[in-house]
């Protein structure tokens, strides 16, 4: 099978063990060998998970950091869609209140006509 791009988002506010576990089950249900992981590059999170992840494993990430500097208070939103466009497969670990950067992600996800549902594995939802 081809490699695929695993994207890992989450709110800053799931920042805990239990969160970071929801991700990894999730991303050991569906990852193969040769597999990328796409992230954002924050420090605290979905992304730190990721990033966590892809070092002990030594599985390559492709980071879009936010370029404050060009886009000032877009940069986020631009980089969210950097990794709905990268990625084939969206892990996603949602705060309560489903606002911010990663629902941001997921509806960019979704739009680009990925398909939606874990039975279609394309969006897992932690």
């Amino acid at each position: 099978m081809a490699k695929i791009k695993i994207g890992i988002v989450g709110s800053r506010r799931r920042d805990e063990y239990r969160d970071y576990k929801k991700i990894k089950d999730a991303f050991d249900d569906i990852y193969e060998e040769d597999d990328w992981i796409v992230s954002g590059g924050c420090p605290e999170g979905g992304d730190r998970f990721a990033e966590d992840i892809a070092k002990n494993r030594g599985i390559p990430i492709l980071i879009f950091y936010p370029n404050w500097n060009k886009y000032r208070k877009g940069a986020g939103f631009v980089r969210n869609t950097f990794i709905a466009e990268e990625s084939d497969v969206l892990i996603a670990c949602v705060a309560k209140d489903r606002k911010g950067g990663t629902e941001d992600t997921i509806k960019k996800f979704l739009r680009r006509g990925k398909k939606r549902g874990i039975q279609e594995n394309k969006l897992y939802l932690v």
